[in-house]
Formats: structure tokens, sequence, C-alpha cells
């Protein structure tokens, strides 16, 4: 059976070495594209991550496919209904790097509160003021944590050694999970209104994407910190607020990063951070937009 295995780094093809002999391996540093694919029609099992383009018009090339084996736990840049008509076999890794995630949430978040980047640009340049470099404790803060499954969790047990409040929404509520971590799943709006910190952790799909916008802006706390993984998108149709109705986020908040579509309408982060995932055709990275939110 040939396997192709898509963005692939040379640490990781130590995983596949168990499957040589028995299969045709092919490693692959670049993502599986409408203009490569063509090159590798022959697979009968693609291994692929994020990056690759899993689309109908992509997956028509391979006509003796048979698995798509994607190592990651997102799947949206696969069409499963594609798949589906054409029996083709999906599988993802259900769970992993849920500690990891859930310390870059709180990396990024001691960033903020603490005035660490412009703390450290100052320094760099000889520059040992403090003025403006007061920040805020976490001690006390109420943290809401959309999505409680694995990540969300993890985050919820940082947040505690914290001594932060917590609040929760998901849309199966764990209530023997709360009892035991100790956090109250409220409703979305409570949510909004009563955080300090608000961060997000939800599959990307048609039930999760576009799900802050305006009417979640204008409930939220003034000074209230977003913090959203890659395909949850920051999205609206309607206008801008005006800078007055903006007064609510910290200035540097509305430092996000803008694009028209063709159509017209406006994406914005609208947020603290963001990853090259987050909106449509970011045009900045996680580092850069720290140093902008700073």
């Amino acid at each position: 059976m040939k396997i192709v295995v898509f963005e692939v780094e040379d640490w990781e093809r130590r995983a596949f070495e168990s499957l040589q002999g028995e299969h045709r391996l092919e490693f692959v540093g670049n993502p599986l594209t409408p203009e490569n694919a063509g090159t590798y029609a022959d697979a009968e099992v693609v291994c692929p991550f994020i990056y690759s383009d899993l689309s109908a018009h992509v997956l028509k090339q391979f006509d003796r496919l048979k698995l798509i084996a994607t190592r990651s736990t997102g799947f949206d840049h696969i069409d499963l209904g594609y798949c589906g008509e054409k029996g083709i076999t999906v599988c993802n890794v259900p769970v992993y790097g849920d500690n990891t995630v859930a310390e870059h949430v709180f990396a990024l978040l001691l960033a903020i509160s603490h005035k660490m980047i412009a703390a450290v640009d100052r320094t760099r340049r000889g520059d040992f003021s403090l003025k403006g470099l007061q920040g805020f404790d976490l001690f006390g803060k109420t943290l809401g944590v959309i999505g409680t499954g694995s990540i969300g969790q993890c985050v919820i047990e940082i947040a505690k050694g914290f001594r932060m409040e917590v609040l929760a929404s998901d849309v199966r509520p764990d209530q023997d999970l709360a009892a035991r971590l100790g956090f109250r799943y409220v409703e979305m709006n409570e949510l909004l209104s009563s955080s300090d910190i608000i961060t997000l952790h939800v599959p990307s799909n048609e039930h999760t994407r576009n799900m802050i916008s305006h009417d979640e802006f204008a409930g939220m706390k003034e000074g209230v910190v977003l913090i959203t993984p890659p395909g949850v998108m920051l999205w609206t149709s309607r206008p801008w607020p005006e800078p007055s109705a903006r007064e609510r986020w910290r200035r540097p908040a509305w430092m996000s990063c803008r694009k028209r579509k063709a159509s017209g309408k406006r994406l914005s982060c609208c947020a603290r951070y963001m990853t090259r995932n987050m909106i449509w055709r970011p045009c900045c990275s996680i580092t850069s937009c720290c140093v902008c939110a700073m």
C-alpha cells in the first residue's frame, strides 16, 4: 500500500518506521495542494496535517484513495461529504497537547497582564522606567471558559491554581466535573457579562464559526481580555462601532489587523491574540499581535 505523508518534519519520520517494508512510504515536506496532488494521485493512504487541502476538488485526483489519517484533532480541512460518498475512511487524533495549549493560554495571559512584552522591549532599549507598565493580577479575576473539553479542563485546573473564579459554558455541561474542579456552568450571556478574561476552546465547525460578533462584544465587560484558538472566527457583516463604543475594549485590543473581502465585509480579530488560522487572511502572527497589543 502506498502511503504519502504530507507536511512531515524529520523528527516525525521515526513514527512511521514500523510501516517500512510492508508498505511504500513517501514523505513530503509541503502540504497537499491542488497544484501537487497529481504527483501523488496513486496514493492509497494520505497522512496530512492542518495546512493540506483535502477538498473535493483535490481528492477527485486520487482514484485509489482508501484512507485519510490527519495528524490533527481538527478535520475541517477535509471534505467529509465527498469522503463518505467515495467510501474513504477518515481518522484523526482525538486528543493531544491539552496541557500544552492550556499553558500557552496562560503564557499569553501573563504576558498581557504583566505587560511583559513592553517591559522587555524597553529594557532592550535601555529604558528602565515603570511608567505605563502597571498591569493586573489574575488572583480574584473571573475567567470565562467556553468549551470544557480536554483543553478547557486543563485551562480551568491552571486557573484554580491562580485562585481565579471560573465560569464555563458548554453544549454538554458536566456537573460532576464542575463539582470536582470548583467552577460553575452558566448561560453564555452571563459568562460574557461577568468575565474579566474569556478564552474559547471549541472545535471549528458550522456551529462555532463567527460565534463572537457584535452582540457578544456588546455584552462583555469593559477592558475584557479575549483569547481565541485557530478556527473560531470573529466576524461581522455590520459596520464597526464608533470609537466611543469601542472604549469598552482596552485601546490596544482594537489595534487589530483588518482586511476586507471583495464583498466589502470587514473581518477583524478584535482581540488581543490571534493565530494564522484565526481570521480570513490575517496579516500578523501571535508574536506580532502580542507586540501591538502591549
